[in-house]
């Protein structure tokens, strides 16, 4: 009858929720295992990113409706300073900042992650030296398995790259234009010289020639 049918179907559905929610939990389980480890690896990553007071955290929340995901929303916080309150990297303001973040988190998940072409700009925003040669060597090692695009007016970032485009404004006809022009290696030797020291001479040029070497 149809009572009777009512609560067969009943019972199946309890069933299926409690198998849902067996397995949503051990998701949930492998999600906050794995959290630390990622924390733990990207936290490395940004210390060598010279954001040794940022801190990264995976925020785990449990939800009462099931999602495509489990029982879980998941989001990546970070506080970039000392006694900052953590928020959502969708709400960091600083481009350079970000920029270095995500370097940070793709360095980690760049055998797995599967973005084919990422974009960094500003990234060199606030940074020299140590930290500057520590994001190129990175995103040399990304540019292994995606496609990396980068503007930047640092020569060690530039140095590292496999083909250099050098991007200029010009007035034409009362209408300011943007050029993109594809460096050989001269001319990719010649501006990496001049952003290194602000001109082209034999001490510029040999600084240059050593950077590329460095690739």
């Amino acid at each position: 009858n149809k009572e009777e049918y009512i609560k067969i179907q009943k019972e199946k559905l309890n069933a299926l929720d409690n198998k849902m929610r067996n397995i949503a939990n051990t998701m949930t389980a492998i999600r906050k295992e794995n959290a630390l480890l990622l924390e733990k690896k990207i936290n490395e990553q940004l210390t060598e990113l010279e954001m040794k007071n940022a801190s990264f955290l995976v925020s785990i929340l449990p939800e009462d409706e099931f999602n495509k995901n489990g029982l879980d929303t998941v989001e990546f916080v970070i506080s970039t300073n000392i006694g900052e309150q953590e928020k959502t990297l969708i709400k960091i303001a600083s481009g350079g900042e970000m920029s270095r973040i995500m370097l940070g988190i793709k360095s980690v998940l760049a055998d797995v992650d599967k973005v084919p072409v990422l974009i960094f700009d500003e990234i060199d925003t606030g940074i020299s030296g140590k930290a500057a040669n520590a994001v190129s060597v990175k995103m040399k090692n990304i540019a292994k398995k995606h496609q990396i695009l980068c503007v930047t007016h640092l020569a060690t970032i530039a140095a590292k790259g496999d083909y250099n485009y050098y991007i200029s404004k010009e007035v034409e006809n009362e209408k300011t234009r943007t050029k993109v022009e594809k460096l050989n290696e001269e001319r990719t030797i010649k501006e990496i010289a001049r952003i290194a020291s602000g001109e082209v001479n034999e001490i510029s040029l040999e600084h240059a020639k050593q950077l590329r070497k460095a690739v």
